[in-house]
């Protein structure tokens, strides 16, 4: 693994946990193409196949802040090993069920709660653990990457196998989805003595609470000027971008014209400029810096965000679409990398869970207001809203990420 010298200088171990990462988004996307599809062959009661999708999400919102607290208490490697050899079981389970009976909708809404509380506690403990496994300034890098294969894997490969391996039996794509759950266990085994910090569990620290331990996570976060107003920042950010995502579908429909069929090459054109973007995010990092990065990247979607709105034409909409998922994709990058390093290691699981669970607990009030701004003021309406909504989070941004508190935040972490 260590061919090139790219690879050698993020080191064998952080390449084992991108694979794990890898193999298991693509397992998750299989799964994203098929369980949809096979809650519509079960039952034609909306509600009950929306419940599926639900079901995965809402594990975010219940999760993230005990998910931070196990990550600070345990050993990271052993909270990847368990959450996947659970996933492979609960999925397997599912495979056996569906290879020799009937699967029931019910049996596919507690699946995805499942996998959405194993996808909270992976994320937030393979995210804790990256620090760990590379040098500070090829974090950019070593994110960027994990987000390009995250989104192949469930954007492009996973979801492209999801339908077809559906119609060959009902119980493959589950199967399929059980193995690299199994492997990317067996990935995260190989880590062990590859960390270059120990984990939270061994040490020194005073017995605590569950409850004590996410308190401590929301003071760290509340007292510490550059994280919490960054925090704001993106929830604010992530309420623009919820807004018009929920009715982008109706507005490529209903403005653009664009066929049922042509949807789904649309959504793949778009993810691929995320991908893109995770590849090139710690290059354009090392050439801009850090701070011209965030700006330059929380400011542009606003002007995206107009260009929709202000000229829906169908070739103008996906460029200037395919071009926010990349803005996003670099900010995301740069922000979660900056939180690597602006955060102490032992408290890192509770700060981040605390900042994800803040930040992204306004993306379903985004979707919800983006819904009714849309219905009463018109499809293009959440974009104008949107890019509002953009400038006062990048006002935000300028006001606070200075190159002063950032050396300052990073050296006091470490």
């Amino acid at each position: 693994m260590s061919d090139t010298p790219g690879r050698a200088r993020l080191g064998r171990a952080y390449w084992r946990l991108w694979t794990a990462s890898a193999i298991s988004n693509t397992g998750d996307g299989v799964l994203i193409a098929a369980l949809p599809l096979l809650a519509a062959s079960v039952t034609t009661d909306r509600i009950s196949i929306g419940l599926v999708s639900t079901a995965f999400t809402v594990p975010w919102l219940l999760f993230a802040l005990p998910a931070g607290a196990v990550v600070d208490r345990s050993d990271r490697r052993r909270v990847l090993v368990i959450t996947d050899v659970c996933r492979a079981l609960l999925v397997g389970a599912v495979a056996v069920v569906a290879a020799v009976a009937d699967v029931q909708i019910w049996m596919l809404w507690l699946l995805s709660l499942g996998l959405g509380i194993g996808e909270v506690f992976f994320d937030s403990t393979s995210q804790a653990l990256v620090p760990s496994l590379v040098a500070p300034d090829h974090l950019e890098r070593a994110n960027g990457l994990r987000w390009s294969a995250e989104i192949a894997g469930n954007s492009f490969v996973g979801t492209s196998m999801g339908s077809i391996l559906l119609g060959v039996a009902v119980w493959v794509p589950f199967g399929l989805d059980a193995a690299t759950f199994a492997v990317a266990a067996a990935l995260a085994v190989s880590l062990r003595g590859a960390l270059r910090v120990a984990p939270a569990a061994e040490t020194e620290r005073p017995p605590s609470t569950w409850r004590a331990d996410i308190r401590e996570g929301m003071r760290w976060l509340w007292s510490h000027t550059l994280m919490r107003n960054l925090a704001i920042a993106i929830a604010i950010s992530n309420l623009a971008f919820a807004a018009c995502e929920s009715t982008f579908v109706l507005f490529a429909t209903e403005r653009l014209g664009v066929s049922d069929d042509m949807f789904g090459p649309l959504i793949a054109v778009v993810a691929a400029g995320s991908i893109g973007a995770g590849l090139v995010a710690g290059s354009l990092v090392q050439r801009m810096g850090r701070r011209f990065t965030v700006l330059f990247v929380s400011l542009a979607p606003a002007v995206t965000m107009l260009a929709i709105g202000t000229l829906p034409i169908t070739w103008w909409v996906i460029a200037m679409t395919t071009a926010q998922a990349a803005l996003i994709t670099i900010f995301s990058v740069v922000t979660v990398s900056l939180r690597q390093q602006a955060v102490p290691a032992h408290l890192f699981g509770r700060v981040n869970g605390v900042f994800r669970w803040f930040s992204w607990g306004a993306m379903p009030i985004g979707a919800f207001v983006g819904g009714v701004v849309a219905d009463v003021f018109g499809l293009r309406a959440p974009y104008f809203a949107g890019a509002i909504l953009m400038v006062a989070a990048w006002s935000l941004i300028v006001l606070t990420v200075t190159p002063r508190r950032i050396d300052e935040a990073i050296a006091a972490a470490a």
